[in-house]
């Protein structure tokens, strides 16, 4: 049984984003560094998520006109730490536009080299798989090298504003 023919309505960015905003979204680092020059690179993303177990597969998105992501995808490998609600400084630093977003984090190097940024909840060293143009984005899927959890409350994104999960009653 095929789909009845309905033409599909022109949906506006805009009116995406105003509906898309209902839904909650985790903030994750994305961070490397790179083995020529020793400098960072790092870009927040809001579509992280598990794809697999096994193998250990995890996916986000970037838009395709990111001047952080072929930096960071160039490195070889990159981490992902997920972040804690007290760091919204943070997500702000790796937000802004340029180089040496890094300078104004705390973070550690890890076994693979690449930033693990203090206070996450949890961090995974990766390494690109395949990616895709999807639209306006380009679709990373990351094998998972390495990967550690620590304690906290995840930040989470909703409705334009910065939030934490509480448990409901």
């Amino acid at each position: 049984m095929s789909a009845p023919a309905i033409a599909a309505r022109h949906i506006s960015p805009e009116t995406y984003r105003a509906v898309m905003r209902h839904l909650p979204t985790g903030v994750a680092a994305v961070c490397s560094t790179d083995p020529v020059s020793g400098t960072q690179n790092g870009m927040i993303v809001g579509t992280f998520a598990s794809l697999s177990m096994e193998p250990a597969l995890v996916t986000f998105s970037v838009m395709h006109s990111s001047t952080s992501w072929p930096r960071i995808a160039e490195a070889g490998v990159f981490s992902i730490s997920l972040l804690a609600q007290e760091q919204q400084p943070v997500c702000r630093a790796l937000s802004a536009k340029g180089e040496d977003k890094l300078d104004a984090v705390n973070w550690s190097e890890s076994v693979w080299g690449t930033p693990h940024i203090h206070g996450s909840l949890a961090w995974f060293d990766c390494r690109v798989e395949q990616q895709f143009t999807a639209g306006d984005h380009i679709v990373v899927i990351a094998s998972v090298l390495d990967m550690t959890s620590g304690e906290g409350t995840p930040l989470i994104f909703h409705g334009g504003r910065f939030g934490s999960f509480r448990e409901a009653a």
